[in-house]
């Protein structure tokens, strides 16, 4: 059984209110657990995506962030300058290769950013899987967003 507030009706602002909630409190304790090692929760994702597949471009990143090419650009010549990442520059594109001492440093980085075992702690498979499935549905119960026809109206 689950330990939570047994809430059988919300609001769609309850809905939006809590999942911006919880999604900051993840990047907080991510960004927390990695301030020790200088680097952020934003940059630690970034160099995880980078050590599945090296030699990746600036827009592939971005598209695996789900951020924009500036937002990733930016998080990439972070890495580069704490000596993570380097840019290796072809006549066509230029590309992030994860630098031997990144290798070297991801295990302790992994350590202590452990809040997906947390998380994998704290709610059952159930409880996670029927989690991300809501999550999932609200996210393709919102439309994008209506713009106003002001050249339309009187």
């Amino acid at each position: 059984m689950c330990d939570v507030d047994d809430i059988t009706t919300a609001t769609g602002w309850d809905v939006m209110v809590e999942a911006r909630r919880v999604q900051h409190r993840f990047e907080v304790a991510m960004d927390q657990c990695l301030e020790g090692f200088g680097i952020s929760y934003a940059q630690y994702r970034a160099l995880v995506a980078l050590l599945d597949e090296n030699d990746m471009h600036v827009s592939e990143l971005a598209r695996r962030l789900r951020v924009t090419r500036q937002a990733a650009l930016a998080i990439a010549t972070k890495l580069a300058r704490s000596d993570l990442v380097t840019f290796e520059r072809e006549s066509h594109a230029t590309y992030l290769v994860v630098t031997p001492v990144a290798r070297r440093r991801i295990a302790r980085l992994r350590e202590f950013a452990d809040m997906p075992d947390v998380l994998e702690k704290g709610l059952t498979d159930i409880e996670r899987g029927r989690l991300v499935a809501l999550l999932r549905k609200a996210d393709r119960s919102l439309a994008p967003p209506r713009r106003p026809t002001w050249w339309l109206e009187d």
